[in-house]
């Protein structure tokens, strides 16, 4: 009988009894031999990740929240302000300069800020240590959330508290966002892709942990109301309780989701105290209408981690050399294009997969490189992630 339904929230956990056979061919797959159920040819490389520079250099340097506000409003563009160590309240930057300025801690993690609002455009926020939430104001277009430590807020980082305005060409990257928050860590509204390079938002390179279910349908990505061009690419999500990527609630179809060599490891994490029952949530989620949905290269492994599709999809989605402990579908997938996925295993509650999955291989136990340290590469292979949290810099 097939496995309920992963819940959407909070809900009844489900516990499903898994073995753990040797790998072998399913049906659809080229006959078995030397390199039998790696992709021929190879899925399409990443881009390499871009290293993390220095922090740009300081053009001028204060000690107030009220000394930055006025540098901000007066900057022409290229500015790099940056606010000296210390503790501070709320900063709210507001600018439209005619180039990108900068707002940074003088030393990365030193200046600690009691959250931020983002509003105008081409602004970017850079190597705080936060204490409550980054809001990025309906409206604004260009604005950068780079390599801060965020701990608090009802949500970590919204972009933005808004369901018809929308916010264009924003960038997450690099972030560590440590639970609990009061909701989600990173949650997404209304977001455009306004210069036409293919990305309405950018969340790359981040660490997400610590966030778990507390009543108030707790994700680590939230997206509702529609959005175009979302990119979720290199992440790292790790001892969790939540819905790690979750897409709802849309009136019409989100145009493009990318979501590119992530890791997502762990989600057992104790529900929080004030939902002592808050059951197991997926760590991937989709629910349609959309198009263009592109999963390609992510590992979703290590403990009771469930890949989940519903409500409908696009007959271009493509789901591509990933490594997965559980995909699950409720609805119908049979004319995507599935291909060199490798598997634990893979099932449909009123839904179906494609009858040929060219490339499959189940196995139970891939031989990742050194799971100890959350190295889940497989060597030599070209499914899973290409990368190891202990090469990357995430947060100051």
């Amino acid at each position: 009988m097939a496995a309920p339904a992963p819940v959407i929230g909070i809900a009844q956990r489900v516990a499903v009894s898994r073995p753990r056979p040797a790998p072998m061919q399913a049906p659809g797959e080229a006959p078995s031999g030397p390199g039998a159920g790696e992709p021929s040819p190879a899925p399409p490389s990443e881009p390499p990740s871009p290293p993390d520079p220095p922090p740009p250099a300081c053009t001028s340097t204060v000690s107030s929240l009220v000394a930055v506000r006025s540098l901000l409003a007066s900057a022409a563009g290229g500015e790099v302000i940056c606010l000296a160590n210390g503790t501070y309240g709320q900063l709210a930057l507001s600018a439209t300069p005619t180039s990108r300025v900068v707002v940074r801690a003088e030393h990365p993690g030193e200046a600690t800020i009691a959250g931020a609002t983002m509003a105008g455009a081409d602004l970017t926020l850079e190597r705080f240590a936060v204490t409550d939430e980054v809001q990025v104001e309906p409206g604004s277009s260009g604005m950068t959330v780079s390599h801060n430590r965020i701990t608090g807020g009802y949500f970590g980082v919204e972009a933005a508290p808004t369901s018809t305005t929308s916010v264009d060409d924003v960038a997450i990257v690099g972030n560590q966002l440590i639970g609990p928050f009061g909701e989600d860590a990173i949650h997404l509204n209304r977001y455009h892709d306004g210069d036409g390079d293919g990305i309405g938002v950018l969340v790359e390179g981040n660490e997400i942990t610590g966030v778990r279910e507390n009543g108030n349908h707790s994700d680590c990505l939230q997206t509702v109301w529609v959005g175009d061009h979302l990119v979720f690419r290199r992440n790292y999500l790790h001892d969790n309780r939540c819905q790690g990527f979750f897409v709802k609630d849309q009136a019409s179809p989100v145009v493009g989701i990318t979501v590119v060599d992530n890791l997502f490891l762990r989600n057992n994490e104790p529900c929080a105290p004030e939902a002592p029952e808050c059951g197991q949530p997926a760590y991937f989620q989709v629910f349609g209408p959309y198009e263009g949905l592109t999963m390609r290269r992510n590992t979703i492994w290590d403990g009771d981690v469930t890949t989940a599709f519903q409500e409908g999809t696009g007959l271009d989605t493509r789901i591509e050399a990933n490594v997965v402990n559980r995909f699950w579908t409720s609805t119908d997938l049979s004319a995507i294009a599935y291909v060199d996925n490798t598997r634990c295993s893979r099932e449909s509650s009123g839904g179906a997969w494609p009858i040929l999955v060219p490339g499959e291989t189940v196995d139970c136990a891939p031989p990742f490189a050194d799971p100890a340290s959350d190295d889940f590469r497989i060597p030599g292979s070209t499914r899973g992630v290409d990368w190891a949290p202990g090469e990357v810099h995430f947060g100051p």
